[in-house]
């Protein structure tokens, strides 16, 4: 069972580009549905869904950092709908040439970056490979 008052680690942040384009196309797109619909025009409703899920999206981009470390698991918000936990007691390694997660019984995962800051990939990889080590090590199987 997992404790969640437990306090995060270290923060990675999003790419800030990556956050005002998805800002500024939410509210462009909320800007020309708000147009349509005040001219009486029906595309307006059409428009006004995507426009209003991209400025959630954004919003949630904005509060929340890519990535939180804790002691014994990571956690990935890429987007509004994946949110991810991987625990480190899992993994056997962290293969760097093709970037993915090895688990224990082989098997291995993409780690998803697209969206962090290209200074924070470098230090969240050696993070990664530092607490698996780390699990590795303290391990009694």
């Amino acid at each position: 069972m997992k404790n969640k008052d437990e306090e995060p680690k270290e923060y990675f942040e999003r790419s800030i580009l990556l956050v005002a384009t998805v800002a500024i196309s939410g509210v462009l797109l909320d800007w020309f549905s708000i147009k349509m619909l005040l001219d009486v025009n029906p595309w307006g409703s059409a428009t006004a869904i995507p426009g209003l899920i991209l400025t959630l999206q954004a919003l949630t981009l904005i509060v929340n950092p890519y990535a939180i470390v804790y002691e014994d698991r990571f956690e990935i918000k890429q987007s509004l709908l994946y949110n991810r936990e991987f625990y480190f007691l899992d993994f056997r390694g962290f293969d760097e040439k093709s970037k993915k997660l090895v688990y224990n019984d082989g098997d291995t995962e993409n780690l998803p970056l697209l969206g962090m800051r290209a200074s924070h990939k470098k230090l969240f990889k050696a993070k990664l490979a530092e607490k698996i080590n780390e699990s590795l090590k303290n391990r009694d199987f």
